[in-house]
């Protein structure tokens, strides 16, 4: 088996309406949609954030695949690698990333499991919690417990993320009040800044947060300020976690280093792909710690069952504004009593709908 084909679309989907987080306001969602064809008919399709990591895909990694096999996973990542190297982060890690899970889609299929299974996993209910809490025009706290009371009875969910920062402390302390007064503390609640504070109003916020007991403090800092991460996971005892904005196996050895987070959030359509992040799960099980990955609950899903250090699942409902792009997947799991089963499927648990992809496809001027 070889591969024939390799090509990579620029998606864009518009949200009916847009939503703010800490540091920016989201009004459309873009994707890089790969697909690989073998000579066998196989097709496998990886998926990564924005639309530059295509002209990556089409301009300096088709060379590298095109009539290899590609089951031989491991040496196309390294040839991929060595010619995209002068970019360790960032669009060409993405790029890498779109196409590696593609080749682990065609592997899946090829056996005839889903990717757990290939991987060795044995787990079949995974936790998971409802992540929405966006700021949205002309919502307060009350219309926050209302979103998540409607997904509690959806899915059951006794678990739940939602964003900070983006409003002055006082009023994000509002919201979490909110929420422990209509769930109360048995309920898990976690919290997101998305890089909104410097080191000193991370930890005051932090302190804030304690208070609530909530159950981990979401990218409290800059990505890059290590040191400062490393300082407010020093001053608070509610658990740090970051990594979404990470790449590669050597960026989350600095996280590790400098003590810079005690949950690892790594986000595999990011971080170099299936094959890197199994190697930071490693990586992190060396050092006793979880990894609860970012987003993509379908293939994270699959990932978490996989590895013994895997945590929960990040779930995003069809029916929240942020993720009106879920509707270019033919189906996407449900969650019951707030845990997913990972598809059964040969794949890597999620399917492209390559018709309501070509309704979205950025033409390019």
């Amino acid at each position: 088996m070889i591969i024939r084909s390799v090509d990579a679309l620029k998606v864009s989907v518009p949200l009916d309406r847009p939503v703010r987080f800490a540091t920016r306001v989201v009004s459309h969602r873009d994707f890089t949609v790969v697909r690989i064809e073998t000579d066998e008919g196989t097709i496998g399709h990886g998926l990564t954030w924005w639309n530059h990591p295509a002209d990556v895909v089409k301009r300096l990694l088709a060379q590298h695949l095109l009539g290899k096999d590609p089951l031989d996973i491991d040496n196309l990542w390294q040839a991929m690698y060595k010619e995209v190297y002068r970019e360790r982060k960032g669009g060409a890690i993405c790029a890498i990333s779109a196409v590696d899970i593609a080749l682990w889609d065609i592997k899946s299929k090829h056996q005839g499991v889903p990717l757990y299974r290939l991987l060795g996993g044995t787990r079949e209910k995974i936790p998971a919690y409802a992540s929405d809490g966006y700021y949205r025009e002309g919502e307060g706290p009350s219309q926050l417990v209302e979103e998540l009371t409607r997904y509690r009875k959806l899915g059951g969910f006794s678990s739940a993320k939602i964003k900070v920062g983006g409003v002055p402390l006082e009023g994000d302390l509002k919201r979490v009040k909110a929420i422990r007064d209509a769930f109360g503390y048995d309920f898990e609640l976690m919290v997101d800044a998305n890089n909104a504070y410097d080191q000193q109003g991370a930890i005051e916020a932090g302190h804030g947060y304690e208070r609530f007991k909530v159950r981990w403090f979401e990218e409290p800092v800059w990505p890059d300020d290590l040191e400062g991460a490393a300082a407010v996971c020093a001053a608070l005892e509610v658990p740090v976690a970051q990594g979404e904005l990470e790449y590669l196996v050597s960026g989350f050895q600095e996280i590790i280093h400098h003590r810079a987070a005690d949950i690892l959030r790594p986000d595999v359509v990011m971080c170099g792909g299936i094959t890197e992040f199994l190697r930071i799960a490693s990586l992190a099980r060396t050092h006793n710690l979880p990894i609860a990955p970012h987003a993509q609950h379908d293939l994270s899903a699959q990932l978490v069952a996989s590895i013994p250090n895997g945590l929960n699942v990040e779930y995003f409902y069809k029916e929240a504004d942020i993720m009106k792009d879920t509707m270019l997947f033919k189906s996407t799991l449900q969650p019951r009593d707030g845990f997913l089963t990972p598809s059964n499927e040969p794949g890597v648990g999620f399917a492209i709908d390559e018709g309501r992809v070509n309704e979205f496809i950025v033409k390019d001027a």
